[in-house]
């Protein structure tokens, strides 16, 4: 009789609800689509002997939602239910991990964490799946319009013009015109990495980001429409004077002082020459970008509109550099075949009105194709 009392006290300590989740406590939602709206489910049991009361099930962050159970129920001895949620990736990319949390009345856990985690990845619009089919031409013909863009194109011509004013042999000129050309390319990489850091410190902040994005868009269509201006005020005029988008005058009297100062003393050797040359080539860069930067800055925002391209952008990136330069480049080996100063401008006079109307054309593609990536 004793033993028959023992036992049944401890089969009553042992007859209580309790709360199970079948799947576990981790719940894998699996690689997501960012931006997208997904609906889940997971089980709660009572594995326990009484009933099992769920007095409220809740999120941890604005981004899930529980659509059932929505309030207090109760679940029977060995019984179950399927709890459904929401879960939202508007602005996630990466590895994420959320919770959801269980209030029962067990006396051993009347608090269970689910643990939800999942992998976001960048929705694949179609304005990205333009850009992956022939983002390559853009860029390239974006450095490349930019290259012939008067502000770069009028610099290494005054470079070159004032080495021959100076008397240097071709050999001298043809390293100093390569080492000139090659800080503007390096300078034009670091600033381009620049703006990729700033954007990418952009990434946790969806609302900042796309104001950026759609400023950048609007001030790409503003440009153009200037370009627009241009064009029909050059064709009028024929003066280049004349245009609005072009190098303001007070500095380009500073980049001819900064090559006159790099190159005028003939006594220093090639390397030191070299030298000097380089670091007039970084400020000259700098100087020339509030001009050179108009295009620049929404082709950048265009290539680094998606982390997930990160891989290419890079090497888009170094593409539209190497396009920018080209055009420096044939002016150089012009140069050392003996094309004048003279020339050089006639052929800028000549084209001036068809490169901003090209430019204008970049500028509302860029425009077009932001509006549509972060519209």
């Amino acid at each position: 009789m004793f033993g028959s009392l023992v036992l049944g006290l401890i089969t009553t300590s042992y007859a209580e609800q309790k709360i199970n989740l079948p799947a576990g406590r981790e719940y894998d939602l699996g690689n997501l689509e960012e931006g997208e709206l997904y609906q889940r489910a997971f089980t709660i049991a009572n594995s326990g002997d009484k009933p099992l009361e769920v007095k409220v099930v809740r999120v941890g962050c604005g981004c899930t939602t529980i659509l059932y159970p929505k309030k207090k129920l109760e679940i029977a001895a060995g019984g179950s239910i399927e709890a459904r949620f929401s879960f939202n990736t508007e602005g996630m990319e990466g590895d994420e991990t959320k919770y959801i949390y269980i209030e029962s009345n067990d006396p051993e856990t009347p608090l269970l964490k689910l643990k939800l985690t999942t992998q976001v990845q960048r929705k694949q619009s179609a304005a990205i799946k333009r850009f992956l089919s022939w983002g390559l031409l853009t860029v390239a013909g974006a450095g490349l319009i930019d290259g012939i863009n008067p502000c770069a194109f009028t610099v290494l011509v005054f470079f070159i013009s004032f080495l021959n004013f100076v008397g240097y042999r071709k050999r001298e000129l043809l390293v100093l015109g390569i080492v000139f050309i090659l800080a503007v390319f390096l300078t034009y990489i670091l600033l381009g990495l620049g703006l990729f850091k700033f954007i990418q410190s952009l990434e946790s902040f969806t609302l900042l980001s796309k104001i950026i994005y759609l400023g950048t868009a609007s001030l790409a269509v503003i440009l153009g429409i200037y370009s627009l201006y241009d064009w029909y005020i050059y064709r009028r005029t024929g003066n280049p004077e004349d245009v609005k988008l072009r190098l303001p005058d007070f500095i380009k009297q500073k980049i001819h002082k900064t090559i006159q100062g790099a190159s005028r003393n003939k006594k220093k050797t090639l390397l030191e020459l070299a030298g000097a040359v380089f670091l007039s080539g970084f400020i000259v860069s700098l100087l020339e970008s509030v001009c050179t930067g108009q295009t620049y800055i929404p082709t950048i925002a265009y290539v680094f509109k998606d982390p997930g391209l990160r891989i290419h952008a890079l090497g888009y990136l170094v593409l539209y550099n190497l396009m920018f330069i080209l055009p420096l480049v044939i002016i150089l080996i012009a140069g050392l075949a003996g094309v004048g100063s003279e020339a050089f401008s006639r052929l800028i006079r000549k084209h001036l009105g068809v490169v901003k109307l090209l430019t204008a054309a970049l500028f509302f593609l860029l425009g077009i194709l932001l509006f549509i990536a972060k519209g």
